[in-house]
């Protein structure tokens, strides 16, 4: 049976709760590889769009200071499917070199599903501008931290491991290294 929005969205509330046992919920769909696929496809088409509709919804004179070279949604929707690709990898590979058991497909189905989380927190926030703005900006920074939460619990119940403290240090030390790599090889190709 495939699981409705309304499913979804309580299988949603349930994970941020507890992280955990959300993942594990995930994870035990079992899905095959296509589909797990699709619902990468489709969490990062959502996030794209999302991000585009809010965009839109920007006061003028901030959308005159970000200009015309923003991306367009399919644009943006492509390089979404591409940084989730690599998430998934990063975590599978990285969680492995530190003794981890989790795979790659499971990895990126648990970064699919943490991208609609953080969709469902988006929309929210979007709601947030038109009504209450200043309740928007706090979403915004909630958001944040959630992104955090769910990620050091998901690579934790992903890989087994039992620290989620020692898990966020490591995500903030690849991440930093990966900066850090990704600035050394842009900063010639931008400084010409």
């Amino acid at each position: 049976m495939t699981p409705g929005l309304g499913d979804l969205l309580r299988l949603a509330r349930f994970t941020v709760s507890d992280p955990r046992a959300g993942a594990r919920a995930v994870l035990m769909m079992d899905l095959p590889l296509p589909p797990r696929w699709l619902v990468l496809v489709f969490s990062a088409v959502a996030a794209a769009l999302v991000t585009s509709v809010g965009l839109t919804l920007l006061p003028p004179e901030v959308q005159a200071l970000l200009g015309d070279d923003l991306p367009s949604p399919l644009a943006s929707a492509v390089l979404q499917v591409a940084l989730l690709v690599v998430a998934s990898g990063v975590i599978h590979r990285v969680g492995q070199w530190r003794g981890g058991k989790g795979n790659f497909a499971d990895a990126m189905v648990l970064v699919a599903w943490l991208q609609f989380i953080l969709v469902c927190v988006e929309v929210l926030q979007l709601v947030a501008q038109l009504v209450l703005p200043f309740v928007a900006d706090i979403l915004g920074v909630l958001g944040i931290m959630l992104f955090f939460w769910l990620l050091s619990h998901f690579v934790a119940e992903l890989h087994g491991f039992r620290s989620t403290l020692a898990v966020l240090g490591g995500i903030l030390v690849v991440m930093f290294g990966m900066a850090f790599v990704l600035a050394a090889i842009l900063m010639p190709v931008l400084g010409a």
